[in-house]
């Protein structure tokens, strides 16, 4: 026995009524003006889809990712560099505060981020540093300027930059600038760009003019 509220026959009747003279107004508007009207309604429905992608909308979508690694190369240019640097290697990260970058070319050195220390290390000359972040402001902003939109934690990206966010979401680029005056006098802006939840480029640009641009590539893809 199905339940519920009884429908009335006369609402019925009512909307069967207004939804056939509807039909009839579409049918009897000339081409150019129906399709006028299509393109508003188009352009209202991408209006209200373009609204609700933003910085926030992101970054909850990052925070559902599970951990991963990429390949990466990176090309850095600089006044003081006859010509541009360029190194590869492999970016892995590890919920919830796990970060390494492994240079692989054209030498072998590691950076691991892991809660709140760093490690510094550089094999072939058998060195290593390791470092508390809270101690080193800067470089802690740095740092969470990646591992922070990895995990998608507003919180912490916003302690350190003003977070803008352009296009949509299938092509999207985070833009951070630096909130700490300290950090501003090193970092201009971080531009991080890709598509959906995926990371495509990481692109620093120094306050001395100095640019870097790191471009990632998931490892199976």
């Amino acid at each position: 026995m199905i339940t519920g509220n009884r429908l009335n026959p006369r609402h019925c009747e009512r909307s069967e009524a207004i939804s056939f003279f509807v039909d009839r107004m579409i049918a009897r508007l000339p081409r150019r003006l129906w399709l006028l009207a299509m393109t508003v309604t188009l352009l209202t429905w991408a209006g209200i889809a373009h609204a609700e992608w933003t910085a926030d909308t992101l970054l909850k979508a990052l925070a559902e990712r599970p951990a991963g690694q990429s390949r990466y190369s990176e090309t850095k240019t600089s006044a003081l560099l006859k010509e541009p640097l360029k190194s590869s290697g492999t970016l892995r990260y590890k919920k919830p505060a796990f970060l390494e970058k492994r240079v692989q070319a054209p030498f072998e050195e590691i950076l691991t981020v892991d809660g709140e220390r760093m490690t510094w290390e550089k094999p072939a000359a058998k060195k290593k540093h390791t470092m508390a972040l809270r101690d080193y402001p800067v470089v802690w902003g740095f740092i969470e300027s990646m591992r922070a939109t990895l995990n998608g934690d507003a919180k912490t990206l916003q302690r350190f930059y003003k977070v803008r966010l352009d296009g949509d979401e299938r092509q999207w680029t985070l833009v951070l600038l630096p909130s700490d005056i300290d950090m501003a006098q090193f970092i201009r802006v971080i531009r991080i760009s890709g598509s959906k939840t995926r990371l495509a480029t990481v692109e620093i640009e120094e306050a001395g003019g100095d640019r870097s641009l790191m471009t990632l590539r998931e490892e199976g893809n």
